[in-house]
């Protein structure tokens, strides 16, 4: 190979190698700067919605006062399909694992077609916790982690 087609491929494999750092940075970075929004007009002043989604439905999460102490968890269940199914059954859990702190599943009230909603989830210390959505029933058993950082 001339030393030109040399200095070509080296060249070539440099700047592949700086788009694919690039796109993994974003990727990795993308869900922990951008992951949530502000929430809609009916969630309270401060809350922070979250959406994720499984096979079977788009799982919306609205913590209604991201900061320690104890907090309403609201959660929407929107099908993917227009098949009748039974509720689910559907719990929320938080953990943070940087402390070891964590909140057992409590059961998600349903109060209308495809909402649930926990009364008070406690938040014992600010940092980065991961709340979870399970949803059983139906053959299903589905989890979603949904991360969020809670302030003091």
């Amino acid at each position: 190979m001339s030393p030109s087609g040399r200095r070509s491929l080296v060249a070539a494999v440099v700047v592949a190698a700086i788009m694919l750092t690039a796109l993994s940075v974003h990727a990795l970075w993308a869900p922990w700067s951008g992951g949530t929004r502000p929430a809609s007009d009916s969630a309270p002043q401060g809350a922070v919605t979250l959406t994720g989604g499984t096979a079977h439905d788009v799982v919306t999460l609205t913590v209604s006062a991201p900061v320690t102490g104890v907090t309403p968890v609201h959660v929407r269940l929107v099908p993917r399909e227009a098949t009748v199914r039974s509720p689910p059954v559907v719990t929320v859990s938080a953990v943070l694992p940087t402390a070891g702190h964590a909140v057992p599943g409590l059961p998600a009230v349903r109060v209308s077609g495809d909402s649930y909603h926990v009364a008070g989830l406690p938040l014992m210390m600010a940092g980065r916790w991961e709340f979870l959505v399970a949803v059983d029933g139906d053959g299903r058993h589905e989890r979603l982690v949904f991360p969020l950082t809670v302030s003091p």
